[in-house]
């Protein structure tokens, strides 16, 4: 599960954002993700603290405070399954 601060991009994941979309290319697999703007906007802050980013996509968009943090956790999740996100530690 997502922890505040426990995680960073992994380095190992090239990443450039074009018309406001994040792509990640996973280095060691060849594999290709694309974010959409939400997407984008929680990568380029992964490693902050989760209410701090709910607070920011409330701000942003339409969005319910509870429905926030679940997307986020969402995704971030997502992000660790998939190796792009990496623990601090490693």
């Amino acid at each position: 599960m997502y922890e505040d601060g426990k995680y960073k991009q992994n380095p190992d994941v090239s990443w450039r954002v074009i018309d406001g979309q994040a792509v990640l290319i996973h280095n060691r697999e060849g594999e290709i993700e694309v974010l959409n703007e939400l997407g984008t906007f929680l990568w380029e802050r992964a490693g902050e603290p989760l209410d701090r980013l709910v607070e920011a996509v409330t701000e942003e968009w339409d969005v319910a405070e509870e429905q926030a943090r679940e997307d986020a956790l969402e995704f971030f999740e997502r992000l660790i399954d998939s190796g792009a996100l990496v623990s601090r530690e490693e």
